[in-house]
C-alpha cells in the first residue's frame, strides 16, 4: 500500500515540475517576444524577391529606434487599417526622393543600387506623390522589392512613414524552413 502512495505522490509531483516549467517557458516567451523580438508574418507579394506570402519573420524591436537605409521593416499604416506592412526602408529624414525616367529610385540624386528590386518601376506604378520629395523629421520613405506590386510611401494614400510607426527591423526568417537565415 506504501507503494501506490509513493507513486502516487511522485506523479503528482512530476505533474507540478511540468507545470511550473511550462508556466516559466510561457512567461519568458511571451518576455521577450514584448520586450526584445516579435514574430511577424508576410502577406502579399510586395516584397518579392527577397520575401515571399507565408514567410514567417523575427523582429528586433529593443535597441532599434532608427530606421536606416536598407532596413526591412516592419510597420503600420492608416491606409491598411494599422495592419503590419512590411516594406524596405530606401530614404530617411532630409533624403530627398526621386525616380528616373527608366524607373529607378533615385535619392539625393543618385540612383540606387537595388540588386534586391524585382524590376524597374513602370510608369503607372510611380505612384501619386510629387517629385522629388524631400523625407520629414522624424519619418522615413519605405517601398516593396516588387514595385510593380506593392503600394508603399510612392502614394499619398501610405506616405512617408512615422519612425513611431515602425514595430521593428527584420533580422531573419524563421518559416519556411528551406529558407531560414538574415535577410538582405
Amino acid at each position: 500500500m506504501d507503494k501506490k502512495k509513493t507513486e502516487k505522490t511522485n506523479g503528482a509531483a512530476e505533474l507540478f515540475f511540468w507545470a511550473q516549467a511550462l508556466t516559466i517557458a510561457l512567461v519568458v516567451l511571451v518576455c521577450c517576444n514584448t520586450f526584445f523580438f516579435r514574430l511577424s508574418g508576410v502577406w502579399g507579394q510586395s516584397m518579392e524577391k527577397t520575401l515571399y506570402q507565408g514567410d514567417q519573420l523575427i523582429l528586433q524591436i529593443i535597441g532599434y529606434d532608427q530606421p536606416e537605409r536598407g532596413d526591412v521593416i516592419v510597420c503600420t499604416s492608416d491606409a491598411f487599417g494599422g495592419e503590419a506592412l512590411v516594406k524596405r526602408v530606401i530614404a530617411v529624414e532630409g533624403d530627398v526622393v526621386d525616380i528616373s525616367k527608366d524607373g529607378y529610385m533615385m535619392v539625393n540624386g543618385e540612383e540606387l543600387y537595388e540588386p534586391y528590386a524585382r524590376e524597374a518601376i513602370e510608369d503607372d506604378e510611380r505612384g501619386n506623390q510629387k517629385y522629388p520629395l524631400t523625407i520629414l523629421e522624424d519619418h522615413v520613405f519605405a517601398v516593396g522589392d516588387n514595385r510593380n506590386y506593392s503600394t508603399d510611401s510612392r502614394y499619398v494614400e501610405v506616405g512617408q512613414i512615422e519612425e513611431a510607426r515602425v514595430i521593428g527591423k527584420v533580422l531573419f526568417r524563421i518559416w519556411p524552413l528551406n529558407k531560414i537565415g538574415g535577410i538582405s
